[in-house]
């Protein structure tokens, strides 16, 4: 990412900022992070973002410069330099994973469409052999153990078993707070992308908006939007998968696509 054009009005900056942050203060001091570990965390992050995103090629980060460009005095450099944050890849956990196999891969699909019940054991089509076609590292059982546990499988007598979620919904915070972190971080890399660095090919990210609706109306439109683009991520997910398969082994496959979708509303804005 290039570097930022000076802000000569920071008003509109700010005011969006403030739209951002409310949400996010809230979640924290709902969660016990105040203020002091949330000002740690910045100075953080501050210094990570730039020695990775505002570096001079061929020369190094000098303190100095650190300085100048966060407003962090060289104390604080000194202390949280070595301890600046760094994010691990991004990736999706195994149940999303399992889940996402047997809603795509054509081997587990029903014939009239959508995922099929599968037998605990045995050769394809079968619980233990979806979970081969996600790693051999993976335990069957266990990953079985954890579906059954967050209720997204059915398991009847005959340990046949049959999906219940329509997709991954994490049950435990940890998951939760994860996807929220890969998913608004990525949604802010797209926005914010769209505004510094001025890509051929801006980032897809829109919304609609709409005012003066009945309870019954945003009952009715987020109905709609669920659905719509719910089937809209689930074609994303079933060409990705494809070509996942299609790429495998290839030198060149080593990006990361994200799609994202969410609704919003409020009968009576605060």
């Amino acid at each position: 990412m290039g570097n930022c054009p000076i802000v000569t009005d920071a008003t509109p900056l700010l005011r969006a900022l403030r739209r951002v942050l409310r949400p996010l203060v809230a979640l924290m001091m709902a969660r016990g992070l105040r203020y002091p570990e949330l000002c740690d965390l910045l100075k953080a992050v501050y210094i990570e973002t730039a020695e990775r995103s505002f570096g001079i090629a061929g020369r190094r980060m000098t303190d100095s410069r650190l300085s100048l460009l966060t407003g962090l005095q060289r104390k604080d450099l000194r202390q949280r330099r070595d301890a600046a944050a760094v994010d691990p890849a991004p990736g999706a956990g195994p149940l999303p994973r399992v889940i996402l196999a047997w809603q795509t891969l054509p081997a587990y699909q029903r014939d009239t469409g959508g995922p099929r019940p599968l037998p605990r054991l045995g050769p394809a089509p079968s619980f233990e052999s979806l979970v081969g076609e996600i790693s051999r590292d993976m335990h069957p059982r266990t990953l079985l153990d954890e579906l059954a546990r967050q209720n997204l499988v059915a398991i009847d007598a005959e340990e046949r078993i049959e999906l219940r979620a329509p997709a991954f919904l994490p049950h435990d915070e940890a998951d939760r707070l994860g996807y929220l972190g890969a998913n608004l971080g990525d949604h802010a890399m797209a926005a914010c992308a769209n505004l510094t660095d001025e890509p051929s090919r801006p980032f897809f990210e829109r919304a609609a908006h709409f005012n003066g609706l009945t309870p019954a109306a945003l009952r009715e439109l987020d109905t709609l939007a669920r659905a719509l683009q719910a089937e809209a991520l689930a074609q994303i997910a079933a060409r990705a998968t494809a070509l996942q398969s299609r790429d495998a082994g290839s030198p060149e496959a080593q990006g990361r696509f994200r799609a994202g979708a969410f609704v919003y509303h409020e009968e009576t804005p605060p």
